[in-house]
């Protein structure tokens, strides 16, 4: 009897923990679809997210509100020098991190500590103010701004306090850049909106790219 109520027992295990393993197996494809690996599933978004690339919202960026675009003109997108490419990835890894004066790591990142920090994943050492950034490379038009570009803010060209990185030039007038913001941290914002617009002071080109 005993030996019988322990078989029985173990068979109700067995067929409880077959259960739960079903239930929790994940499901890659509905009924009826061919199925598809995770992999194969990621790789499918990872296209449908490029293809769409341009249209979302920005992280801290002023998305427009208009459907009429047609007063702007669309800037084809270029193949980033594999340099330029790594820097912005780096500068972006640091996104939503608090600004801290000083700061040069994820505690906290002040303007001029974000882009000497991204630099050095290229081995490049950064002046590290931003009045000395500012004359590190050569100065460019807006209308000729491109990834990589570092674009300086304050009240006058004798008094440079802000700096950032292009990271996007989607049109002549929506270029992100990404920098430390002493409200909201490292964000990316519209270079062209009106705030940045006003205290823009001028643009260099590192001599690296």
């Amino acid at each position: 009897m005993k030996t019988l109520f322990t078989t029985s027992a173990l068979f109700i295990f067995f067929l409880l923990l077959m259960a739960s393993c079903q239930t929790s197996q994940p499901t890659f494809s509905k009924r009826g679809e061919e199925y598809k690996s995770a992999r194969e599933i990621a790789a499918a978004k990872r296209a449908a997210k490029k293809n769409n690339r341009g249209g979302g919202k920005y992280a801290g960026g002023v998305t427009g509100t208009s459907k009429d675009r047609t007063s702007r003109t669309r800037i084809p997108k270029r193949n980033l020098d594999a340099d330029v490419a790594t820097v912005i990835e780096a500068a972006r890894s640091y996104t939503g991190v608090p600004y801290r004066w000083g700061g040069t790591t994820r505690v906290g990142m002040d303007c001029s500590g974000l882009l000497c920090t991204s630099f050095q994943s290229i081995n490049v050492a950064l002046p590290r103010t931003s009045e000395e950034q500012s004359r590190y490379g050569t100065d460019v038009k807006t209308k000729d701004l491109r990834e990589g570009d570092l674009v300086f803010f304050g009240s006058s060209k004798r008094n440079i306090t802000h700096v950032g990185m292009v990271t996007e030039v989607i049109s002549q007038d929506d270029v992100r850049f990404i920098h430390a913001s002493t409200s909201l941290g490292v964000i990316e914002n519209n270079l062209y909106s009106d705030y940045y617009k006003k205290i823009f002071i001028k643009a260099v080109r590192p001599p690296v790219f």
